[in-house]
């Protein structure tokens, strides 16, 4: 998967993500440099959601993604600005108002049902 998972116009990238395992049957993706942000891919490649865990192996970030391989929604767990005191993970979700990352709406504190649906993903927390 190359530059933020995209094809870039058509044209193969080098691969910035790799795979390190799954989580109840969805991708585990890290940056392939380490260094880089731990953050999920703008478009996907092969899959229709993915996680990502921090450094310390706890969970991050899942996203799904449509046929188009566009972002539709995201479940978050880190500083949220307005949602957190600087440096406080919390749960959060983000919809998107059609898919796309440009269209990702505004974070929301997660609802009981989210948590309930999603928490099989929540490795750590």
């Amino acid at each position: 998967m190359g530059g933020r998972g995209t094809f870039a116009s058509g044209n193969n990238v080098a691969y910035s993500y790799e795979t390190v395992g799954k989580i109840d049957g969805v991708k585990v993706l890290q940056p392939v440099d380490s260094s880089k942000s731990f953050k999920l891919p703008e478009e996907a490649h092969s899959s229709s959601s993915y996680i990502v865990l921090d450094k310390a192996g706890v969970f991050r970030q899942y996203r799904e993604y449509n046929a188009q391989k566009l972002p539709t929604f995201e479940i978050g767990y880190h500083f949220e600005q307005g949602l957190s005191k600087h440096g406080e993970a919390v749960f959060h979700y983000h919809e998107y108002s059609s898919p796309g990352i440009e269209h990702r709406g505004k974070a929301q504190p997660i609802t009981p049902e989210i948590y309930k649906k999603y928490k099989k993903y929540f490795k750590g927390v």
